[in-house]
């Protein structure tokens, strides 16, 4: 039940007055008290308990949903890494399970999206007990297309850090080498691809939290042309920021998921003015077959900004991603050399736009205010409340967004989000104008290789280290350009990923580059895809 509106006293006016600087006075806090009671009155006839039904809402069909109980010694056993928060069943016990598009594939869901009658809680504290009674737009396509979700996974806590240790739950381990850090924010969705029961999994990337785990897990993570895939029914950050996307072993995977996911929804206000049809197209053809395999006539720019100490890469991971990029070469694509200088300029912005949307969303309800689309009611209280009883639980990262971004909401008006607005639609329109004239770019996805854990360093490096990682990744999150980490290499047995950056819609065109690297060359993966039961 959602909580009643309030009553408010004279003495409630007085404190609202105090932590407003209204300076309303002693004579007139009753008289207030009568105004705002008549307008909070007015408030009450929007029914907060019934209303209309979520567009978001639960899949069609009979659907099978459970929680399984498992004990320390089981979870130790199927789940060495900490990627799984819970083991669930979600199927649909109609005929799309047996012959849907997705039929038999089990799928791990990060601890952000949505799934009606499973505890969601962004491995944080604050949300602790939130059961959604709605599936996410993502839960409800994959379900009807017959893929059964078998784990809800790990995360950063509310998403803000990069590294895979900030959860709620623990950190997360690499698959490779288990001391070492999965990277995050979706450090789960990576490194659950290391059990074989799991086949593919579903991360969120607002600043390359798909994209990292990706290259350190040794997966194949693609962020989504900016609102291709819905985002309704999952926890975000700024709407202008948020992706879903898919996280799988092989690039025909990569293609079938996106295809399911993909598409129009009318609860998201990211999607004004989508038209999927052509990308769709391009996923059809690359599954039925019937795509020209050749990478002959594909040209490819190298990004100058992209490399060496400029992007902070480590030169033994430069050394690696060179060569496959020489391996597209020997496939037929052409390699430019091509420079975007505002490349660099990317992180400064989309700190503003991580600090100020974030407190924007969390004190909006989740989802902000002043578009259309759909409002979570329960989410907005659920946040609401636990930030009220467990703030202090945060992780430190978060708890360091929070404050900046209050700071720069109440210090600067929001004028500092304003400018990286501005900021971010130059950045676009440079990446717009080189991709006029090359078909992707391609980089190194990451700087460096998964760090050790740590957890004696200060706060403020343990954080910064968290964030260290974004040089490449970051800025097409703002630009909304599709973005896809391939497992291409390993240095001193570690994965490295090599990111293909194409036009807004060309996610196929992305994907069949993959294939034809992957038929060719297969991928290092992160312990070889079977770590565990």
């Amino acid at each position: 039940m959602i909580k009643p509106i309030k009553h408010y006293t004279a003495d409630d006016v007085r404190e609202e007055s105090f932590r407003l600087g209204m300076g309303i006075t002693e004579d007139e806090l009753e008289e207030y008290a009568r105004l705002l009671n008549v307008m909070v009155d007015a408030v009450k006839g929007v029914d907060r308990n019934q209303g209309r039904t979520s567009t978001v809402s639960t899949a069609a069909g009979d659907i099978r949903r459970s929680i399984e109980d498992v004990t320390e010694e089981q979870r130790a056993a199927r789940d060495p890494l900490n990627a799984i928060v819970r083991f669930v069943s979600v199927r649909s016990n109609e005929t799309s399970a047996e012959s849907g598009p997705l039929a038999g594939m089990r799928m791990g869901l990060k601890d952000n999206i949505a799934v009606a009658g499973i505890p969601m809680t962004c491995a944080s504290r604050i949300l602790q007990g939130f059961v959604p009674t709605i599936d996410s737009t993502v839960t409800k396509r994959l379900v009807e297309a017959g893929a059964e979700i078998v784990a809800i996974l790990n995360m950063e806590n509310m998403a803000f850090s990069g590294g895979g240790e900030s959860s709620h739950y623990g950190p997360i381990s690499n698959p490779t080498d288990p001391k070492r850090v999965s990277g995050g924010s979706s450090g789960g969705s990576g490194a659950s691809l290391a059990y074989p029961w799991i086949d593919a999994t579903i991360g969120g990337d607002q600043g390359g939290s798909i994209r990292i785990p990706a290259a350190w897990c040794g997966v194949l993570g693609l962020k989504p042309t900016h609102s291709l895939v819905p985002y309704t029914g999952a926890v975000g950050i700024d709407k202008t920021i948020d992706h879903l996307g898919p996280m799988t072993r092989t690039a025909r995977d990569q293609a079938l998921i996106l295809r399911t996911i993909s598409g129009p929804d009318p609860g998201d206000p990211r999607q004004v003015g989508l038209d999927a049809s052509k990308t769709h197209a391009e996923l059809d053809t690359l599954l039925d077959g019937s795509a020209d395999m050749s990478l002959k006539g594909v040209k490819l720019g190298v990004l100058k900004e992209g490399f060496g100490e400029q992007a902070g890469i480590e030169p033994a991971i430069e050394a690696e991603v060179r060569k496959a990029v020489d391996q597209l070469s020997e496939l037929g694509a052409e390699l430019v050399d091509v420079s975007v200088p505002e490349h660099l300029a990317g992180p400064e912005p989309s700190f503003a736009l991580f600090a100020e949307g974030m407190v924007a969303s969390l004190y909006g309800g989740g989802t902000g205010l002043g578009t259309f689309g759909d409002y979570w009611p329960e989410l907005a209280q659920a946040l609401g409340k636990g930030m009220q009883t467990g703030a202090s639980d945060l992780s430190p990262q978060f708890k360091a967004i929070v404050m900046c971004g209050t700071m720069l909401r109440d210090e600067y008006f929001n004028s500092t989000y304003a400018y990286a607005m501005r900021r971010r639609d130059e950045i676009r329109a440079a990446f717009d104008a080189q991709l006029e004239t090359v078909d992707a770019f391609v980089m190194p996805t990451l700087p460096t290789l998964p760090y050790e854990m740590d957890p004696t360093l200060p706060i403020d490096e343990w954080v910064l280290r968290g964030w260290a990682m974004i040089s490449n990744t970051t800025t097409f999150n703002m630009t909304g350009h599709p973005a896809l980490s391939m497992p291409t290499s390993k240095v001193d047995g570690l994965p490295v990923g090599t990111m293909l950056v194409g036009p807004q819609l060309a996610d196929g065109e992305l994907l069949r580059i993959a294939t034809a690297y992957e038929a060719a060359y297969g991928w290092q993966l992160g312990a070889d895809g079977t770590m565990g039961a």
